[in-house]
């Protein structure tokens, strides 16, 4: 009998000094997760929490923020003809055309434009390849030392990882800066390319649908499954979820999020909430006519296979 307590005792010491997984749902289908309180960072719940992993468009916090501290916003960048094999999710951003770097930065985080991220990773390191090393050591100077970035969009490459504690440290630090707050709350960006203006649907599901929601990113690779980082507030402090490796992105964040909250949106609402965008065509100026609103039309069976690689979700 003493040597089972000793046991227990054991067993309850190594819990406390390793709390790599601290379950809020057995049916959470994601690698790994994190709850925290972003101030104190205490921990609410996780799994496995330190484990690395690839990021997806999470990746796209990082490059957000590294070209908010490099760039006034009012910089004019002109893309090169890479972009136009960048896969979706994207702007489309037409080679030799000049673009601000602000609407490059917002199209980036809330459209989470692959080519957009390209744009801005080039035109401040030089190389895409220079800018993840910018990337790198940010990460490690927030105390993110379980990660290393590849690229800027977070496409799926060999070697490129976090850790949702990581994820979790360097959302902390981007919603520390303003203007990085002020895009990541945005629902909605308007972008105008060539003859037409797009409007932008926030891909963060969870503000239009979920009052405490402060901004977050999503992503997604076949590779790397569905990945988030976002931030919520409940009797003025501030929480911080991030997941990685999930089969069931928004219904893993609900089920994490009941260790917090118990009015959450239904899955109806999450699914009325999914990412659009609105093309509006400018024409001819004509007293007598309006832009011409189109909207985009679901794709055909043959086309959502084709788009099984796509980053972004």
């Amino acid at each position: 009998m003493v040597y089972k307590g000793s046991m227990v005792r054991f067993i309850l010491i190594i819990a406390l000094i390793f709390p790599l997984y601290v379950a809020a749902d057995e049916n959470i289908t994601a690698a790994s997760y994190l709850l925290v309180e972003a101030d104190s960072f205490d921990i609410i719940s996780g799994k496995d929490y330190h484990l690395k992993l690839p990021p997806a468009s999470t990746t796209k916090v990082m490059t957000t923020i590294v070209a908010i501290e490099n760039l006034n916003g009012d910089e004019m960048i002109v893309p090169n003809r890479k972009v136009i094999k960048f896969p979706r999710s994207k702007l489309y951003l037409i080679p030799g055309k000049k673009y601000t770097s602000i609407d490059l930065i917002k199209g980036a985080m809330i459209e989470s434009a692959n080519d957009a991220a390209y744009t801005l990773a080039s035109y401040i390191g030089g190389t895409e390849e220079n800018f993840a090393q910018m990337m790198n050591e940010k990460a490690k100077e927030i105390g993110a030392r379980n990660t290393q970035f590849k690229n800027a969009s977070g496409l799926f490459v060999d070697g490129q990882y976090t850790t949702c504690y990581d994820l979790a440290l360097m959302f902390k630090y981007a919603l520390s800066n303003d203007r990085f707050k002020e895009i990541v709350t945005m629902k909605y960006f308007l972008f105008q390319n060539s003859k037409k203006s797009v409007k932008y649907k926030n891909h963060n599901r969870f503000l239009f649908c979920f009052e405490p929601a402060i901004g977050g990113k999503t992503g997604f690779t076949r590779a790397s499954k569905y990945c988030y980082v976002g931030a919520f507030e409940k009797d003025g402090k501030v929480y911080i979820l991030s997941l990685l490796g999930s089969k069931d992105l928004w219904g893993d964040a609900v089920e994490i999020l009941r260790e917090l909250y118990e009015k959450l949106p239904s899955e109806k609402e999450i699914k009325l909430a999914k990412a659009n965008s609105i093309t509006l065509s400018l024409l001819k100026e004509k007293k007598d006519k309006m832009p011409v609103v189109k909207k985009k039309y679901k794709k055909s069976k043959k086309s959502k296979k084709k788009s099984a690689d796509l980053n972004e979700v």
